[in-house]
């Protein structure tokens, strides 16, 4: 594997392990942390895509962002593309005790949350997964 294809892989592989987190945190009844890492799992799932087609991605962490960018490249990505919004919400919303007005995360973030965070990632991380084993990296 050469430069942005290795990079891509990389970046694949941890959204893997990004998205068992959230799977793991959400049998722990972590709720807020199962929604921050199926968002991460998402936003780097898709620098990944966007590594294969050699363009750098790092410096955004919007799921929303990132697949209007992938878009540009594959219009399968406009099945999952509404639902990148949910994502970023949780970016902030599930770390700071600030950002919900009336609690914390971790009291105000739900079992059905977390299921529809697990979800959205789970289903954007399988988009890349078959866009993933069709790529072949083109030789600089």
């Amino acid at each position: 594997m050469e430069g942005l294809a290795k990079e891509a892989d990389r970046w694949f592989r941890q959204a893997e392990n990004d998205l068992r987190s959230a799977e793991w945190s959400q049998q722990g009844g972590f709720y807020a942390q199962t929604c921050f890492w199926a968002q991460q799992s998402a936003a780097k799932v898709l620098r990944a895509f966007l590594f294969m087609k050699k363009e750098d991605a790092k410096e955004t962490r919007s799921v929303s962002e990132l697949l209007e960018r992938c878009l540009t490249y594959d219009e399968d990505f406009e099945a999952v593309i509404e639902h990148g919004g949910r994502l970023d919400i949780y970016y902030k919303t599930t770390r700071y005790p600030d950002s919900l007005p009336g609690g914390i995360p971790a009291e105000l973030i739900t079992n059905r949350d977390s299921k529809e965070a697990i979800k959205i990632a789970a289903d954007i991380l399988k988009l890349v997964e078959e866009k993933r084993k069709a790529y072949v990296p083109e030789k600089m």
